[in-house]
């Protein structure tokens, strides 16, 4: 007998598909996730963060990942020391072959992975105009050392010509 709910499926085929729908939709609806973020915060706050020379904001921040490993950071704030930082962040041993799959999609609840950083930036230092002055006559007097390099000849008698010269 067809009932023709869902097309060419018989009676006990159809009972059979409706049986297995609400576990079907629950494994759709209640499949994992893992929500990977970290948090950057300063002292002071309000530096301007740059990762990988790509500004991201301005902390106390945070920002979504995908990828565990090393990030490059730098955060600049006005009168303070520019701070470069290479910060890893390290797998949790759940994102480990075969486990991860577990967690990413038949796990049922969201995991979050949350790491927080923060940094201490370092007041500036006040340079002295006379250091200055004094470093620039030094640097000066080093490039009056440098020989000029030789100039090169246009054409050269006797050589063959260099493969796409002119």
């Amino acid at each position: 007998m067809k009932l023709g709910f869902l097309g060419d499926l018989h009676w006990g085929e159809e009972i059979m598909f409706l049986r297995c729908l609400p576990m079907v939709l629950l494994l759709i609806v209640f499949t994992g996730c893992v929500t990977r973020k970290y948090t950057i915060d300063s002292f002071p706050q309000g530096a301007m963060v740059y990762k990988d020379g790509k500004p991201i904001g301005v902390t106390p921040m945070d920002e979504h990942f995908i990828y565990y490993g090393k990030y490059n950071f730098k955060l600049v704030k006005d009168g303070y020391e520019t701070l470069d930082v290479e910060q890893k962040i390290p797998s949790p041993w759940y994102e480990y072959p075969p486990l991860d799959f577990v967690a990413e999609s038949l796990f049922p609840f969201e995991v979050h992975d949350i790491h927080r950083f923060s940094y201490a930036l370092q007041p500036a230092k006040a340079v002295r105009q006379d250091e200055i002055l004094e470093k620039a006559a030094e640097l000066r007097e080093k490039g009056k050392a440098v020989v000029p390099f030789a100039p090169v000849p246009e054409k050269t008698k006797g050589l063959l010509p260099l493969v796409g010269a002119k």
